[in-house]
């Protein structure tokens, strides 16, 4: 980048390159141990909305990461998404409903 800084009778070109810090965020994040937090369908959430079976899961990903300061203590907390599917949709050949 360049900049050029203008004085009467004067002209300065200040010329620099900034460097990005790279995985700065993941090395902070591995330093924790994770406290998981699972975010589930249960009872009648867990039902088809079209044929009203019964819905079962077929995967989870963790969604967000977030550092957590107690006074005197810091802590790792990984939330994680499960994702449903209805069985009797996918046995009777319809699209899957996830």
């Amino acid at each position: 980048m360049k900049k050029t800084l203008t004085y009467p009778g004067d002209t300065e070109t200040i010329t620099y390159q900034r460097k990005k810090t790279k995985g700065v965020r993941q090395a902070v994040f591995s330093q924790f141990t994770p406290e998981m937090v699972h975010h589930e369908l249960k009872g009648e959430d867990c039902t088809c909305p079209d044929c009203h079976g019964q819905l079962t899961e077929i995967g989870s990903t963790v969604q967000r990461q977030e550092l957590v300061f107690i006074p005197a203590q810091l802590k790792r907390i990984d939330h994680v998404q499960h994702a449903y599917k209805c069985q009797n949709c996918s046995e009777k050949n319809f699209n899957d409903k996830i």
